[in-house]
């Protein structure tokens, strides 16, 4: 059952700076923060919550604290739950599941929203712990508790705890640093969807100690041909895929038959092919150049910084390594959309790598392009007490 404590006066949030007796001091009163923050979130978690947790009638231990919930109103009165939140996720599956199945990280391809089974008033200021397995994070918005002025809260609460339970859930993916990405890049490669965790966190692991990523190649091709079935059945259902579907599928059995130059040649062209069609279908204006295709292509989600699918990362990916331009004298001319449109692609460069790299990113566009109809096709699903549920395999 939750606790009704008296905090004595509302929380306002950290202070940013140091300031004297009627100096003006800054304020953060919105924030996540996480394990991999260190000190900060050590620092963060024995501010407040700490506080509440020497305030309950029966004391808990920070130990043993796996959720709480604290939610405070102006009055300073708060509800608190310690470790009895029903919590729902919901994600987006990487393919059917059946229900009653047990959910792991090689099922998701993204998080879109935590319940917690409790109301927050808009109103009202609260806090959020949680787990996942070892590792925490803490959500806070006392926004609405801050002076006269102070405005109810205009945010869907359950879309932002859900971006910050998967940044928990998947911190790997989250803490590529900006030399890991140029390697990745430079070796063609991107945390595609297509590929399991597992195969994820080996294509990371491969770039953060110095290693060719192309040293899994033989993994990823089994991998992707074990399913490639089951990824090109779901391209159907979406409306920009629908036109291209007989070339996508025909661009699979290709692949499943080791026939990577016809792979490679068929995908090539026809993902821009999908980029168009999804373009036009969002009435967008002005000429579909790269830039306005790629643009469109992550629109939808360019803002959520938490998307597992990285949108800002693949807008890049697409712009520098798909729609890559090519030196017309160069002895060899690797595989882009413009080498391949123009005829100038190296004959070698036809390889099963071009072919498999082909086929994830048109699985990546699945997830990201907006669907025109309303039986959208989305494969999708809520997994209870998402933390203790969703492991890994």
């Amino acid at each position: 059952m939750p606790v009704e404590i008296d905090l004595g006066r509302p929380p306002a949030g950290y202070s940013l700076t140091a300031a004297r007796p009627d100096e003006v001091a800054e304020i953060q009163f919105l924030e996540f923060t996480s394990t991999e923050d260190g000190q900060h979130f050590i620092q963060r978690l024995e501010g407040l919550p700490s506080h509440i947790l020497g305030k309950l009638p029966v004391p808990v231990s920070p130990s043993q604290v796996d959720s709480m919930l604290a939610i405070v109103g102006r009055d300073a009165k708060a509800t608190v739950y310690v470790n009895e939140l029903q919590q729902r996720a919901r994600v987006c599956a990487s393919g059917p599941v059946k229900a009653g199945a047990a959910v792991t990280k090689n099922d998701i391809v993204d998080v879109d929203r935590l319940e917690l089974g409790v109301e927050i008033p808009n109103d009202a200021g609260f806090l959020f712990i949680f787990s996942v397995g070892w590792r925490k994070g803490l959500f806070y918005d006392y926004g609405p508790l801050g002076g006269p002025d102070a405005q109810p809260r205009c945010y869907d609460v359950g879309a932002v705890l859900g971006q910050a339970y998967c940044h928990v859930l998947f911190q790997e993916r989250f803490s590529i640093s900006d030399a890991e990405w140029n390697a990745l890049f430079a070796a063609k490669w991107f945390p595609f969807a297509g590929l399991r965790n597992d195969s994820i966190d080996a294509l990371i692991a491969q770039v953060r100690s110095g290693w060719d990523p192309d040293e899994k190649l033989d993994d990823f091709v089994a991998e992707v041909k074990a399913r490639v079935q089951e990824m090109s059945s779901s391209w159907g259902s979406h409306s920009s895929f629908a036109p291209h579907i007989d070339i996508l599928r025909r661009a699979v059995e290709r692949f499943q038959d080791d026939d990577y130059v016809s792979c490679t040649g068929l995908l090539f062209p026809r993902i821009e092919g999908v980029l168009r069609t999804h373009h036009t279908s969002l009435g967008v204006s002005g000429r579909p150049s790269p830039a306005r295709l790629t643009d469109s292509a992550v629109a939808a989600k360019i803002e959520n910084e938490k998307c597992l699918l990285l949108p800002r990362r693949f807008a890049a990916y697409l712009r520098d390594i798909y729609f890559a331009d090519f030196n017309p004298v160069a002895q060899d001319i690797e595989v882009s959309r413009h080498s391949v449109a123009h005829g100038v692609a190296t004959a070698s460069e036809f390889n099963r790598k071009s072919a498999l790299i082909g086929m994830l990113v048109v699985h990546q566009l699945f997830y990201f392009l907006e669907r025109q109809s309303d039986d959208d096709g989305k494969d999708g699903l809520e997994t209870k007490s998402a933390a203790a549920e969703t492991r890994e395999r």
